[in-house]
């Protein structure tokens, strides 16, 4: 017989509160930390989400960057636009190197000129030519661009306002063998300072500058015509002097050669120091020219009626051998003087037409380029 009796519903009631607490603790730790999905999951859209904010950073980025480029592109070409204006190319009719050139598809070469850029009759007025003149084979529109480079960029500070504000051309026949030479002619001021021509000639299936200078407007310029004369014509410094005109010709290969210079200055005065003259200052405009080539000069005497208008020869005795004691010259009479410039043009094998002063008026030229401003 036991002495003690055991009861089981009690025991019963506690199993089940101890389970269901369990249950409940084994709940709240599930929920409060992940698990090792969870942490996986939860690894993973962190990443992604870098991701995407590495993504839309990028995007950024590049667009901005493409943003610049459009900008700097855009800054170019107004660049290029202030730079270059209109070109009015020419029609390669003919199929020859000038007109292809012309055309803007050639180019031409400096290398002919570099050769002889020391020397003076080569090369005219050249203080700053080399300073804009590019040295590689340039297209038309490579050599405007170029000059307009050559002038915002020099050291000369007084030039860098300037550009080319136009662009010529014209053909001549260098030493009358009936084959043309181009001539181009550069506008690069409102002041004609700095405007200047080049010669271009074929040479060896090549397009050489052959001659190049400055004109400086009504102070000193260079004209050609057509038949490969050049007249170097100005004022060089003298307040007497009226005009001084230096006259080349360019042969059939391109070299210059000299002709003549005539200088013309005024003498006024005369009847201070020789009373018989003293009519000549009171009447008439005195001229003295001078005629030099090599080591010869010659002169003469010219006389402007300003009150009939006409050059005449003043009725005083003596007049010459006056005229030659006051200057310390022997003088030739206008025919004279005449003959001495025929015999000099037959020396050098030229006509009268390259010298004529007529012809120099007579050299047309087609604009092929303006700036846009103009």
């Amino acid at each position: 017989m036991n002495k003690f009796k055991f009861n089981k519903k009690p025991m019963l009631i506690i199993g089940v509160a101890a389970v269901i607490l369990v249950m409940l603790v084994a709940i709240i730790l599930h929920t409060c930390k992940p698990g090792k999905a969870n942490v996986e999951e939860t690894e993973q859209e962190a990443q992604e989400s870098a991701i995407d904010k590495t993504d839309e950073s990028e995007v950024g980025i590049s667009q901005d960057a493409e943003t610049e480029d459009s900008k700097d592109a855009g800054n170019k070409t107004d660049t290029e636009e202030e730079v270059l204006g209109e070109f009015m190319f020419a029609t390669n009719e003919s199929g020859d190197l000038y007109d292809e050139f012309l055309a803007g598809k050639g180019t031409i070469s400096y290398s002919n000129y570099r050769k002889h850029v020391t020397e003076i009759t080569y090369a005219w007025n050249d203080e700053w030519l080399n300073e804009l003149i590019p040295e590689q084979d340039v297209s038309l529109e490579e050599l405007v661009e170029a000059i307009n480079i050559g002038f915002a960029s020099t050291d000369l500070k007084f030039m860098r306002g300037y550009k080319v504000e136009s662009v010529s051309y014209s053909f001549i026949d260098c030493g009358m063998d009936g084959k043309r030479e181009l001539v181009l002619s550069f506008a690069c001021g409102d002041i004609p300072d700095y405007d200047f021509k080049l010669v271009i000639k074929e040479i060896d299936s090549r397009l050489q500058v052959v001659f190049a200078c400055y004109c400086h407007g009504e102070r000193w310029d260079v004209d050609l015509n057509e038949y490969g004369g050049v007249r170097n014509s100005g004022v060089p410094g003298n307040a007497a002097c009226m005009y001084y005109d230096a006259y080349y010709f360019m042969d059939n290969t391109g070299e210059i050669k000299p002709i003549y210079d005539i200088e013309a200055v005024r003498r006024d005065g005369l009847g201070e120091a020789m009373p018989s003259l003293q009519e000549l200052d009171e009447k008439y405009v005195v001229t003295e020219y001078t005629l030099s080539y090599d080591t010869q000069k010659y002169h003469t005497f010219g006389f402007y009626n300003p009150d009939k208008d006409i050059d005449e020869d003043p009725d005083i005795p003596n007049l010459k051998e006056s005229i030659d004691k006051c200057f310390a010259t022997e003088s030739l009479s206008t025919d004279e003087f005449d003959k001495m410039k025929k015999k000099r043009l037959e020396e050098v094998g030229v006509s009268e037409e390259v010298v004529d002063d007529e012809e120099f008026e007579k050299l047309e030229y087609t604009q092929i380029y303006i700036d846009k401003a103009k």
